[in-house]
């Protein structure tokens, strides 16, 4: 049975509380006066002696619940009693119409909506964060006239320095019985909670997966064996962790919108201790309201291999580096498509990924292939474009050996690939007979050589690549409808950098602090000179960031690198190329601010104090767009004014 210790700060209160007790029959065992110094260890003292509830009020219960894990059952005053304490305080001022203040724990007091109305009094309501407080609490009263001051202890003693009355906070019956219907409340919550739990172990104790069990804050409450097998750690180790700390492998956001209630499940995969598994996520509900949620661990079967065939990949460079937690995002739909990824992985169907130069197509390929019951295969990777159809079907399906082909069969890129995943890049770009064939292979697990030939059985997914709409190339007739469907039913579509700018900052930092490492130069860039880092379209996604971040290290002679020198060498590196006259022409277009600007220096011979006089602007103002057009480094340093 639950039991409750009230804990109070006065004497008479304690008698109250008691009578109460008696005359209501509560099953309280457990009644002590205490100094709020005490507050905390009386608190422990009582927990240890049984109690799972504890009635306490003002700064005691402040202090317990701050410094324990203890719930608390705050005592606060009824309309009746404030009233009360309001017509004592107003009789001792002996005026028609005082100013009383009170000074309290926010905690301590209830509605005083139209209580100056209903005493004919003006009030001064100050809460308490801290006891510290208090003298200038109480000076300030003092300031704004108050005649009268109720309140604790040493609100009473503060106002006496001052020379003020004061009248001493008293509790009466009502909110002593008040908060023991509540603590009631709560033990049977907790009873409940209790039987739950009882219930809940059982059912931990008997599957077969593992279970965790986490309140709305997303801390651990409960594991299974299995679990604390898979941690090496008891329940008690973990018990109050962040399920997010203890493992980080499963993703934080994805977590919360379950307990906020803005998913109502979730599955995905990650790898703990070196294995893949499967992890459902559903949100536990009681009154409307989400208290927390149930995880599910379900190991992932993976495809039998011989270490001696592991080898081999790894010898062969079959293997696949990168895993889900080795890439980072920021960004809310790159989210997205790596929790896709995760669901991705769990099945065994082809994958379609869609994305452009530099972006993260290859790393998710890995991680699908290591989150998946394939991680024990190879990994291949194959690009078909530029060959010709001979070379497309030999690269994938193999070809006969030596000049005159009449060797045996070489090993296409699917065998080598069997019983794991190949990644086949621009897939758009295959010819329509080896369409035809990877169709087949993925439909019916077979690859047929010729007529005369046995059909080889071979057990592989397939990972497509493509910077292009399939869509499309079906309509034009370019690509085999058939071969569309198998591939479109699970698409991945990564968003470029330039669409995620919290990604874009990150890589644009990451690269920046590591050639100035390289190269040990101490740089720094201005905020515009960031601003048009954001703004440039970097079509080569990642490769092109590193590639520019590079060359801007390399080439800075300042310490600090302002916006004008980054426009510059990006147009230099990345001009835009236009047909003129039917032949491709580097094309960099100047802004005309700049041109004019670039023309009056030459005109006035690098005198910046005539040029900005002719444009009809400060020579700080010409400085400050030269430098944001790079216009400084043929013109030097400004003049001395």
């Amino acid at each position: 049975m639950t039991k409750i210790a009230v804990l109070l700060p006065y004497k008479d209160m304690a008698e109250t509380a008691q009578r109460v007790i008696d005359e209501n029959h509560y099953q309280i065992d457990y009644v002590k006066v205490i100094e709020s110094e005490d507050a905390v260890n009386e608190a422990r003292i009582a927990a240890e002696q049984g109690a799972d509830i504890i009635i306490a009020r003002g700064y005691q219960a402040q202090l317990i619940k701050s410094y324990t894990n203890i719930p608390v059952v705050e005592m606060r005053f009824h309309a009746q009693e404030i009233g009360l304490l309001i017509q004592r305080a107003k009789r001792l001022s002996h005026k028609e119409r005082p100013v009383i203040g009170l000074a309290a724990f926010e905690n301590m007091l209830c509605d005083l909506s139209h209580m100056e109305e209903l005493f004919g009094v003006r009030l001064l309501i100050s809460y308490i964060e801290r006891i510290e407080e208090v003298p200038d609490i109480l000076h300030d009263m003092k300031r704004e006239g108050a005649d009268c001051v109720i309140g604790g202890d040493t609100v009473c003693q503060e106002a006496e320095k001052l020379g003020c009355y004061s009248v001493k906070f008293r509790a009466t019956g009502e909110s002593v019985r008040d908060a023991m219907e509540r603590a009631k409340s709560m033990a049977y919550a907790v009873e409940n909670e209790k039987r739950n739990t009882a219930q809940f172990e059982t059912v931990l104790d008997t599957s077969f997966n593992g279970i965790i069990k986490i309140n709305s804050g997303g801390r651990i409450i409960a594991v299974n064996r299995l679990v604390e097998n898979l941690l090496g750690k008891d329940m008690e180790e973990v018990k109050g962790e962040l399920l997010y700390d203890v493992f980080p492998q499963i993703d934080k956001w994805v977590v919360e919108a379950i307990l906020k209630g803005e998913r109502e499940n979730c599955s995905s995969s990650a790898e703990i201790r070196g294995r893949n598994w499967m992890f459902l996520a559903a949100p536990i509900q009681f009154d409307e309201h989400i208290t927390g949620a149930i995880l599910s661990l379900h190991a992932i079967t993976e495809i039998a291999r011989k270490d001696r065939q592991m080898a081999n990949h790894m010898l062969h460079g079959y293997t696949a580096e990168t895993h889900f937690s080795d890439i980072y995002t920021d960004n809310e739909a790159m989210r997205k498509v790596l929790e896709m990824a995760k669901e991705y992985s769990l099945s065994d169907s082809p994958v379609l990924i869609y994305g452009g130069t530099g972006t993260e197509y290859y790393h998710i390929a890995e991680a699908i292939h290591n989150s998946s019951i394939r991680k024990g295969g190879p990994f291949v990777s194959v690009n078909i474009s530029g060959l010709k159809e001979e070379e497309q079907m030999a690269v994938l399906f193999g070809g006969r050996n030596g000049a005159a082909g009449k060797e045996p069969w070489g090993k296409g890129a699917l065998v080598r690939a069997s019983h794991g995943t190949i990644l086949v890049k621009e897939i758009e770009k295959l010819t329509p007979s080896v369409q035809y064939q990877l169709t087949r292979v993925i439909l019916d697990g077979a690859l047929n050589r010729t007529d005369a030939l046995p059909m080889d059985n071979v057990d592989v997914r397939v990972i497509g690549m493509t910077r292009k709409n399939l869509k499309y190339s079906v309509n034009k007739g370019l690509f085999q409808e058939s071969l569309y469907y198998v591939l479109h039913g699970l698409t991945l579509e990564i968003p470029p950098l330039n669409r995620r700018s919290e990604d874009l900052r990150y890589y644009i930092d990451k690269y920046f602090t590591e050639f100035c490492r390289k190269y040990n130069k101490r740089l720094a860039i201005t905020e515009g000179g960031y601003e048009s880092l954001l703004e440039f379209a970097w079509q080569g996604n990642m490769l092109q960031v590193k590639a520019f971040m590079e060359r801007l290290v390399l080439m800075a002679k300042k310490r600090s690198i302002a916006e004008g020198m980054i426009r510059k060498l990006y147009g230099e590196l990345y001009p835009y190329v236009g047909e003129s006259e039917g032949a491709d022409k580097v094309v960099v277009y100047k802004n005309e601010e700049a041109v004019k600007i670039g023309e009056l220096l030459k005109k006035h011979r690098g005198s910046r104090k005539l040029a900005a006089e002719e444009l009809g602007i400060s020579t700080t103002t010409l400085w400050r767009k030269m430098n944001k057009y790079g216009i400084e480094s043929k013109y030097g340093f400004p003049e001395e004014e």
